[in-house]
């Protein structure tokens, strides 16, 4: 039996993913259906192309997105890894935008190890 991969994610804010998707070069596609190997499809809010014919779908369930595929796209460590780098990114982005609108300013930023960023902010009085 056919079916599609699920990420639940803790991604709310749909401006801050689409802008922290086009940062990093990827182009999306509104309203559209994604297709896995069986020909199931699947209607997603949005989807990145990360391959001919591979999409990462985002749909919205609740409060956030999760991201929907081919489970055939995780089997792959370097789409395991794009999926990491987008919720990294994601967040990493929406922190800066959060203490920003709190008052404080990126002293520091050091990316330690693949998946750990290290950040120093001060208060802007």
């Amino acid at each position: 039996m056919s079916h599609f991969s699920t990420i639940k994610t803790e991604i709310l804010d749909l401006e801050m993913l689409k802008k922290t998707i086009s940062e990093l070069g990827f182009a999306m596609e509104e309203k559209v259906k994604i297709t896995e190997s069986h020909g199931r499809k699947e209607a997603v809010d949005f989807a990145v192309r990360i391959d001919v014919g591979s999409y990462l779908g985002f749909k919205k369930e609740g409060k956030g997105y999760t991201i929907i595929c081919a489970p055939e796209i995780l089997r792959q460590e370097r789409n395991r890894r794009f999926v990491r780098m987008i919720q990294q990114e994601y967040a990493y982005r929406k922190v800066l935008h959060e203490t920003r609108k709190r008052g404080f300013s990126l002293v520091q930023e050091e990316r330690v190890k693949a998946g750990v960023i290290k950040l120093v902010l001060k208060k802007v009085a």
